[in-house]
């Protein structure tokens, strides 16, 4: 059994005979050290260029395509590994080639065949060395305080982030510059030491103020982007009462708000010091990465300017070193704030949109919609708020919610205004929401729960939702099918279409995209695209439905092209359900008016 002696210190062995190399890894494993066994150089130096590669080595002079020398010569040139230590392997005892060895970066150098038990003892010395590099490395990037980056290291992270937000302008970050007020009075009334201990604590704060879904915890688990240094967000100390804090991978600028106003809350609480209360602020500026920076001082600099500027307005805040940035930041936070709300107070509201049947101008189904009724704000139609519920993660809440009300509705109305076939309901599944392990379930439970007879409901899908995964696209579908539930493409013609596509997803409806129905009467390209769209779902036996018709010349260019149903506001804009009903009881006293349009215009009866 291996005797482990507390030490787990990974080594490399390198070298091009196996049996010296094997004996060299079981002497080595035997004594507790994680041996990574090479047999030339070139694969020495791909070990060494891993995080968490080796800290101690032994390197056979004669490595094959690149020697033992070269190995240390190449390690010595790259200063952004950690230290680590060398010792070459050699027959050769020659003063010169001993000589050449330590001036090519080695740290030791042993003769062949060395006596195993000096070679322990000598790595037992490099491990001490490694160690001190690794405590030297440490408090020369750290205050010693609180343990925290210094400013040192954190302007070398900040680096990196503007060298990769200039060569990827959809890469954004941000820096907090946090500063404690009236703690020069605390530190002068209590003493220094008093003052050292409430640094500590503040520094727990701020590390408390900094959660799971923030950016600088979210940068490693997302990663995603080849050559981006991990984990670089940092919360760090520059001197005195001023900390700093980068956020890497974030959305938009209301993230770094989000944080300033934790720091705001957590900070303003009673510090206890031998049982006095101890108050203090924080006043902090934040600068975004959307300004285009060239050099991480000039970043850190605008935001220790905001910070000041926080300082002078009154303390205990914020401010932006853009103010324009910073009303945009604050509205997409008060967004996302009163969103959350919304669904806990249900303010979401869902309109239907008639879907017709042009051959006959009956109404065979709907599309559902949401709304959200917002306090102040009034009906906010769906580019007001999606885009901050798919960031939020709120669209799952919000897409489950829909999915709910607008089968058991479609139920109430196929009960209420009973027509041969039933009314059918068409419902958007997000992105995120198709992504949900449990999809498939929660559709079916919803359907039980209502009642509602599966093919009556289409989910309707954007191509570019599908075309992620294909495998897990193909059995998702295929489940949902088996369900019995339609399928629906949306915005069809906007993305990858292709035959293969429809014919390997098993789909049911296209949609035709509004773009190129509003524009085919004035657009060839256009008209063909519709033309090309009506043809492949007539061979696929799919059913083809135009968006956004507004006018009656379209109307009448669909017919003409073949096209059996259509949406839009030259039969109804979306209504809520009060209005939906009113539509279908003067259906039944056999005429439709349609609502907001003008009286002459009538739709034949639904039946």
């Amino acid at each position: 059994m291996a005797a482990r002696n507390n030490r787990e210190m990974k080594i490399l062995v390198a070298d091009d005979d196996p049996l010296t190399r094997r004996l060299l890894q079981e002497t080595l494993e035997h004594a507790g050290y994680e041996v990574i066994a090479v047999a030339d150089g070139r694969a020495a130096l791909e070990c060494f260029s891993r995080k968490d590669g080796p800290r101690l080595a032994l390197l056979d002079w004669l490595t094959p395509e690149v020697n033992g020398l070269s190995v240390c010569r190449e390690i010595r040139r790259h200063s952004e590994y950690p230290y680590i230590y060398l010792i070459l392997l050699s027959s050769r005892r020659a003063k010169e080639d001993i000589l050449s060895g330590f001036e090519a970066g080695a740290d030791d150098y042993l003769t062949k065949p060395c006596d195993l038990e000096e070679l322990k003892a000598r790595l037992r010395a490099g491990e001490r060395i490694v160690k001190l590099e690794d405590k030297l490395t440490h408090d020369a990037l750290h205050d010693t305080l609180t343990q925290l980056p210094n400013r040192t290291f954190f302007l070398e992270r900040l680096a990196l982030c503007v060298v990769w937000g200039l060569q990827h302008p959809d890469y954004k970050f941000a820096v907090l510059s946090v500063d404690m007020d009236r703690f020069r009075v605390v530190n002068d009334s209590l003493g220094n030491a008093a003052g050292d201990w409430l640094l500590v604590q503040i520094a727990d704060r701020l590390r408390g103020s900094i959660r799971r879904d923030d950016a600088i915890l979210r940068s490693a688990e997302e990663g995603g982007m080849a050559g981006h240094p991990e984990e670089i967000g940092m919360l760090a100390r520059l001197g005195g009462d001023k900390f700093t804090i980068l956020f890497d991978h974030i959305r938009d600028a209301s993230e770094g708000i989000r944080v300033a106003e934790r720091i705001q809350h957590n900070i303003q609480a009673p510090f206890y010091i031998d049982g006095q209360g101890v108050f203090t602020t924080a006043s902090t500026g934040i600068a975004f990465s959307g300004s285009g920076y060239s050099a991480a001082e000039d970043m850190l600099g605008d935001a220790n300017t905001a910070m000041s500027r926080a300082k002078v307005l009154g303390k205990g805040r914020y401010e932006m070193c853009d103010p324009s940035m910073h009303a945009t930041a604050a509205g997409r936070l008060r967004l996302e704030t009163d969103l959350r709300r919304a669904t806990e107070r249900e303010e979401f509201r869902v309109h239907y949109q008639p879907i017709v049947s042009l051959g006959e101008g009956h109404i065979i189904g709907f599309e559902a919609l949401v709304r959200w009724q917002r306090p102040e704000f009034g009906l906010v139609m769906p580019g007001g708020f999606i885009s901050a519920a798919e960031d939020t993660g709120l669209i799952l809440w919000i897409g489950n919610w829909i999915l709910q009300q607008a089968c058991r509705q479609i139920c109430a109305w196929n009960q209420q205004f009973p027509c041969s076939p039933p009314f059918t309901m068409a419902v958007n599944i997000s992105a995120k929401q198709f992504a949900q392990k449990d999809l498939v379930s929660q559709v079916g439970g919803i359907l039980r729960d209502s009642g509602l007879a599966p093919d009556k409901l289409r989910l309707e899908l954007t191509e570019s939702v599908t075309m992620r995964d294909e495998e897990r696209t193909t059995r998702i579908l295929g489940e949902l099918k088996a369900l019995g539930v339609r399928l629906c493409i949306d915005d069809f013609g906007t993305g990858y279409s292709s035959l293969s596509y429809l014919r390997r997803f098993a789909l049911d409806v296209l949609k035709i995209d509004r773009s190129f129905v509003s524009e085919m009467l004035n657009n060839s390209e256009s008209q063909e695209i519709v033309k090309t769209i009506l043809s492949l779902g007539s061979n696929l036996g799919m059913e083809v439905v135009a968006e956004g018709v507004e006018t009656p010349e379209q109307v009448s260019r669909l017919k003409a092209l073949g096209c059996d149903f259509a949406q839009g506001y030259f039969f109804s804009r979306p209504l809520d359900s009060a209005g939906v009903v009113r539509t279908l009881v003067n259906s039944e006293q056999n005429f439709y008016t349609l609502p907001q349009e003008s009286p002459g215009r009538l739709v034949a009866p639904v039946r």
